[in-house]
């Protein structure tokens, strides 16, 4: 730890270091908590949102930075939080300052504060510039060798149950086990209290994690397969027990498998990685049901009721529900099937990444077949980017110059030169988009003219 000290403040721009300073300058000592001295540790990119602990009330801070000239400093929609946006900057994007928290009759300090926080890697505090790194719980122990640790057992998830679901998330993010004491407590805690809201935005944050080591992956099945996941998703507990005696599995095991057996979507593709999980997990060992003309509608509303209890929104539902209800498409499909999909906006290299997915946790299927299906899957949403590239291509009728006002324009008789001259205005347009239009495209018409020896 001693040799991140002084080399920890380096991982800020001058422009951030400068603003923490003066912010120090103005409201007294300031201490970085969250994500920035894990990732000081871990030489990782800071967080998005820098959040600060001071000792003064944020309404006296405010005050102080105003006076300051940072008048952008206003009270956040949280309690105890003081906003400070870092305009046009890109990363961090804002700073949040938060004053200490306290039990009743206890003095608020630093300590107190770290003392309700919710794992020991999220329970430290640098003191900027220079130090030291405020560590009661040993959080840098636990981030540089495991396992991860609550705060302070369950006490800590009686004063929040939804840390149960966050003691597994750090796990995750880290590749890190967790004391087998307080995985016991954090999977028998009760979420009942919990608005449901609160456990799909966190639930959002442990899918949205790349899962991509065993570790991980064993901890989300761990997750699942306690009293804890049967709360999150009640509709998956029942598959447990239910083993399917041709290959020696469980439907629950399947549905876990192919959630972990998603690949990320490409750029462009409309369902993120988060939602094609999602999508798997809501409609559990029932997607095949889907396939199904008889059964889809019956199984398509059992998951919408899943959605609405957890309160995603219309938009999010929409989206996996459009996924879903398309698991019925071709597996072999030809170019005009694909354009056709396509342009009825169906997400299309989402459901074949979920029917991939879905083949790939299997167990029935020989290992030899599915590497055939994975490189078919692969080839088929090759062909889907294909015709997507073709359909968004721009055509010379798609400008806002068209072929006879160039003729008017320049006065010459039709010939080869025209379609040379679209050609190259398309590819202009296609360059450079912010030119698309017709004055942009007259200079450039007037300027190739010129330039051109023979028609």
């Amino acid at each position: 730890m001693d040799a991140m000290i002084p080399s920890f403040p380096n991982a800020f721009a001058p422009f951030i270091r400068s603003i923490l300073d003066d912010i120090q300058r103005l409201i007294g000592p300031i201490y970085l908590v969250g994500d920035a001295p894990l990732c000081g540790i871990l030489g990782k990119p800071l967080p998005n949102t820098l959040e600060l602990l001071v000792a003064r009330p944020l309404t006296e801070c405010r005050k102080r930075l105003h006076r300051g000239d940072h008048h952008e400093a206003v009270m956040g929609h949280k309690h105890n939080s003081l906003i400070v946006p870092l305009k046009d900057w890109s990363h961090p994007k804002l700073i949040d300052i938060a004053c200490f928290r306290s039990r009743p009759g206890h003095p608020a300090t630093l300590e107190e504060d770290l003392l309700h926080r919710d794992v020991s890697v999220n329970a430290m505090a640098y003191t900027w510039p220079n130090g030291p790194l405020v560590d009661p719980f040993g959080g840098r122990k636990d981030l540089l060798n495991g396992p991860i640790h609550l705060v302070n057992g369950q006490d800590t998830l009686r004063e929040n149950p939804l840390r149960a679901l966050i003691f597994f998330r750090f796990a995750m993010m880290l590749g890190q086990p967790m004391d087998a004491r307080d995985l016991t407590l954090a999977t028998q805690t009760t979420l009942e209290a919990i608005i449901p809201e609160f456990i799909r935005e966190e639930m959002d944050r442990i899918l949205s994690l790349p899962l991509a080591d065993e570790e991980s992956q064993n901890q989300l099945r761990l997750l699942f397969a306690s009293p804890l996941g049967d709360q999150v998703l009640p509709h998956l507990a029942s598959l447990k027990h239910q083993e399917n005696h041709a290959v020696g599995d469980t439907p629950w095991r399947q549905v876990i498998d192919a959630t972990l057996a998603i690949s990320a979507p490409a750029d462009g593709e409309e369902i993120s990685l988060l939602d094609l999980r999602w999508a798997i997990l809501l409609g559990g060992y029932g997607l095949s049901r889907l396939t199904s003309h008889d059964h889809m509608e019956h199984s398509l509303a059992q998951i919408n009721r899943r959605l609405e209890s957890l309160e995603f929104s219309k938009r999010r539902s929409r989206r996996i529900l459009g996924l879903l209800r398309n698991l019925n498409t071709s597996t072999n499909p030809t170019d005009r099937q694909l354009k056709r999909y396509l342009t009825s906006h169906i997400p299309l290299e989402g459901v074949y990444r979920l029917m991939q997915a879905l083949t790939a946790a299997n167990p029935a299927i020989p290992e030899s077949q599915r590497i055939d299906e994975e490189l078919h899957f692969q080839e088929i949403r090759d062909r889907c980017h294909a015709v997507r590239r073709a359909e968004q291509r721009l055509r010379p009728e798609d400008l806002p110059l068209s072929g006879g006002e160039i003729l008017d324009m320049v006065r010459l008789p039709p010939g080869r030169w025209l379609r040379d001259l679209q050609a190259d205005l398309v590819e202009l347009v296609s360059r450079e988009p912010h030119r698309n239009n017709k004055a942009e495209l007259r200079a450039h018409v007037t300027r190739w003219i010129i330039h051109q020896r023979e028609f």
